[in-house]
Parts: C-alpha cells; structure tokens; sequence
C-alpha cells in the first residue's frame, strides 16, 4: 500500500503451573473471578504486566502509572510466561498494604456490600476492624473468616479448641490472662499488651504458650487479628467472658 510497515510485538504465550496452555482447569481464569474474591485491579494489572515481562530482576510491586513509564518491548521474553495464582495472591495482598487506611476501609467496605456480606450493615464496626487486617490480607474475600469474630458470637474451630485442651499450660495460661485482664483500668491495647507480658513474668510462660489459648478462645482460631488489637475492640466484658468460656471446657474435656 506504499505506507511505512508498523513494527510488531509479540506477547509469549500463557501457561498454567503445569505447563501446559492456561484453562478452565487450572482454576480461575477471569478477571470477574478475581474481583468476586475482593482483588484490587491494580493488583491484577500488575500482576498481568510480569508475565513474560520484566522491568529489572527484583522490581515486582509497581503502580499502572509506574508500569506505563517503564514498560518497552525490549524486556518481553520470547518464551511462554507462566501464570502463577499464588503469586498474584500475593502481590494482591501488597497492593492492600499499599492502600492508605481510609482507602482501604473504604474498598473493604465497598466489597462486603457487592458481595452481600451480612457484615456489610455494620460499616462502623468495618472501620474500626479495618486497620488491624490490612497487614493480613491477601484477598477480601477472607475478611470474613478472618474476623467475624469481631462482629458476633465467636465460633470455636475444633482443632484449635482440642490443641488448648491437649496444651498442659493452657488453664494457667487462660487464668493468668484472665487475670491480668480483669486489673486493666484503661481497656485498650497498650494497656492489654502490658498486663498479658506482665503475666508471662509471672507465671514463667513465654508469650507464645499464654497468648495462644487466649487467642483461641477470643476468636476460635489460632490465626486471627493481632491480639491485643482485637482484645482492646471486643472490650472488658466480652473478652473475659470468651476466656472463661474455654476455660470451662479444661472441666468437661481435659
């Protein structure tokens, strides 16, 4: 046609873990998936932009405004990119650390709505609970799970519940907490940390083998929120009243 021939790019191809070209099989493929499970599009973008890309060899988290200023087709690899879920996953959960508190109280909030949450309608208590997740998180979508302790009755998972009983400290450790707890004054969680530590001074436990049944019986899990955190926003009475609860099941279990 006489017109000046366009250069051309080609993007490598996209596999699965197996190596074998990206399907249904390999699990979630679309970007309405992902955004059902609470990640961020930055995230997505980001992650989307690495596959068979590169800016240097350890530059991963980058804004879309910073991927624009350093993509060039140089740096794109002729061989296939894999896609790697667990490393969006965590690339998801930096990209949520990155957000401000505000922003991300707010895109918490905004997903707890689209998806229905019954945790939606208490967008105050959302807030408060927001900043002591974020450093947690890895999708919203585990919210949820994660601290719907916070929110209402705390349902006990039952192998954490058997590993407190099975524990030989534990009822020490659950009585000196609570303890320790009833003389705290000013119930927040600096207040909380300094009688929980004064406590293991006492009682020769470390903090790990106190802290964790206390854990278990605020939130009924062993991975939950920081604890003192989470002690100073359930408050007095409903934290004492979740120790003493496990601590009742030493009577009738252990």
């Amino acid at each position: 046609m006489g017109a000046t021939e366009p250069r051309f790019g080609h993007l490598p191809m996209i596999l699965g873990p197996d190596k074998k070209k990206l399907s249904k099989r390999h699990g979630a493929v679309s970007v309405e998936e992902f955004r059902d499970r609470g990640y961020l599009p930055d995230a997505v973008v980001n992650y989307l932009a690495l596959i068979g890309w590169s800016f240097d060899d350890r530059t991963t988290v980058m804004t879309r405004e910073e991927l624009v200023e350093r993509f060039s087709l140089e740096r794109v690899n002729a061989s296939p990119g894999v896609f790697d879920e667990a490393k969006l996953q965590w690339l998801n959960g930096e990209h949520l650390r990155l957000l401000t508190p505000g922003r991300f109280a707010a895109e918490l909030q905004r997903y707890l709505d689209l998806e229905g949450s019954p945790l939606a309608a208490q967008a105050e208590r959302v807030a408060e609970v927001a900043p002591i997740v974020q450093e947690k998180l890895r999708e919203l979508s585990q919210f949820e799970a994660f601290a719907g302790f916070l929110f209402g009755p705390v349902e006990y998972d039952e192998e954490a519940v058997r590993r407190v009983v099975d524990d030989p400290d534990a009822p020490r450790a659950l009585e000196s907490a609570r303890a320790a707890l009833e003389g705290v004054t000013d119930w927040n969680a600096a207040s909380i940390e300094e009688a929980l530590r004064a406590a293991c001074e006492e009682t020769g436990l470390k903090p790990r083998v106190l802290f964790g049944p206390v854990r278990v019986a605020i939130s009924g899990h062993t991975v939950a929120p920081g604890l003192f955190e989470s002690l100073e926003l359930l408050g007095r009475d409903e934290s004492l009243a979740r120790i003493a609860a496990l601590g009742r099941r030493f009577v009738t279990e252990g």
